[in-house]
């Protein structure tokens, strides 16, 4: 799950993983895979340890024009992912597990990456 490639139709919010090359079209539209950056101030995940969860909380914008659409926790043998939605609260929970990643898609700016550390 290590290569896990993400692609997000702009036009329905459609989201698509694959963990090989793929082409996927989406509303007429062909997808490309994202390309994951490091996140800066303005779309930062807060990770707290909660009993045997990952309690995840940010303050990024949440309205209908700007919001994050999806938060992906990957392993080497999982991928969860919780759909988030305009005007939702910015937090949510995922299974503690060792090690691994999380993407998020900001609708506006792209996906993002944090390498968990545990």
């Amino acid at each position: 799950m290590k290569n896990t490639k993400f692609y997000v139709c702009e036009k329905c919010g459609n989201i698509l993983t694959s963990t090989e090359n793929a082409e996927f079209v989406c509303c007429g539209e062909n997808l490309l895979p994202l390309v994951a950056k490091e996140a800066d101030e303005a779309h930062k995940l807060n990770v707290e340890k909660s009993e045997d969860d990952f309690y995840i909380t940010f303050s990024h914008s949440m309205t209908k024009e700007h919001y994050i659409s999806f938060i992906s926790y990957i392993r080497f043998d999982k991928v969860l992912t919780v759909k988030l939605y305009p005007e939702q609260s910015g937090e949510l929970r995922f299974p503690q597990m060792r090690g691994g990643k999380m993407y998020y898609y900001c609708n506006a700016h792209g996906l993002f990456e944090l390498k968990i550390v545990r």
